[in-house]
């Protein structure tokens, strides 16, 4: 198998990890499919009971004693009755803000065959919740105030953890995806410019187009082609994705919350909430909601 490329040292500084979680918990929804979801990269072991996936129009079967290795983006997911998983979720960007990973994953493997990384997460676990045989999603995407020692600990092993995912995706084949080049610049500041477009009012692609020194019609097209979907319904996914957030680790009140997003009445944010995820916000923050995997 061919190595890996060598990254120069001004690339590899410039990669970000932000780790999300890591649980081992029985999923809160079952025998039902959530509506599409955006999820970030992660991995999870299914311990007992089975999970399915959808992407798009391709299902993915995960049953017990099988891995899954997602890719960011859309998806919806169904799970058995009492299923249990151990789970990680983290973002990794090149430093264009694009995805070091995306293609070759969303697929399921036999935890047997990578059994050192199954160890890893577990060790993983341990060394982020300690004693605790469980922890939930909700609990475990807590946001807590942590001494600079404890957070430099759980940093470190967090690392540890991604150099046995990237060695197993490395053995199954799995290469980093390409970063744009030079070519490709106009598509990368498009990128950063959209992650950075406020969620608060409309898109304009036209302010786009002039910062790129192109048609809104070719920014549009652009936009597509890297997203898979139009800029419009991206930055729904952005502002689902915020909500979600938001309602999960915040007290806020929902009307703060539905003004930050761009909503000027908060029936107007309630509707639109339960419209993309099934349920009211207060349903979803009251925990019936959470389908972190």
């Amino acid at each position: 198998m061919p190595h890996s490329p060598l990254l120069p040292a001004a690339l590899w500084q410039g990669i970000t990890c932000e780790w999300l979680w890591v649980y081992h918990g029985i999923a809160p929804r079952v025998l039902m499919w959530s509506q599409e979801i955006t999820v970030p990269a992660g991995l999870f072991f299914v311990e007992s009971g089975g999970v399915k996936i959808r992407v798009g129009k391709i299902e993915t079967e995960v049953p017990e004693g099988y891995a899954f290795f997602s890719a960011p983006g859309l998806r919806q997911q169904w799970f058995q009755p009492k299923t249990r998983l151990l789970s990680v979720g983290f973002r990794s960007l090149w430093p264009e803000g694009l995805p070091v990973y995306l293609t070759g994953l969303n697929s399921a493997l036999p935890t047997e065959e990578i059994k050192d990384l199954h160890l890893a997460t577990r060790r993983l676990f341990r060394e982020i919740h300690g004693q605790q045989k469980r922890v939930s999603y909700a609990k475990a995407t807590e946001v807590a105030d942590r001494e600079l020692k404890d957070w430099a600990m759980q940093e470190a092993a967090f690392r540890t953890w991604f150099a046995h995912y990237v060695r197993t995706l490395d053995q199954q084949g799995i290469k980093p995806m390409n970063r744009p080049g030079a070519g490709d610049r106009r598509l990368q500041h498009l990128h950063r410019w959209l992650q950075a477009a406020p969620l608060n009012r409309p898109l304009d692609l036209e302010e786009a187009a002039q910062r790129v020194n192109l048609t809104s019609r070719r920014v549009h097209e652009l936009l597509k082609q890297e997203l898979g979907m139009t800029a419009q319904r991206y930055q729904e996914r952005r502002r689902l994705e915020l909500a979600r957030q938001r309602l999960t680790h915040e007290d806020t009140a929902l009307k703060e919350i539905a003004f930050a997003l761009g909503f000027r009445h908060p029936p107007h944010f309630t509707a639109w909430f339960r419209r993309h995820a099934g349920m009211t916000p207060t349903a979803f923050r009251e925990g019936l909601g959470l389908e972190g995997a």
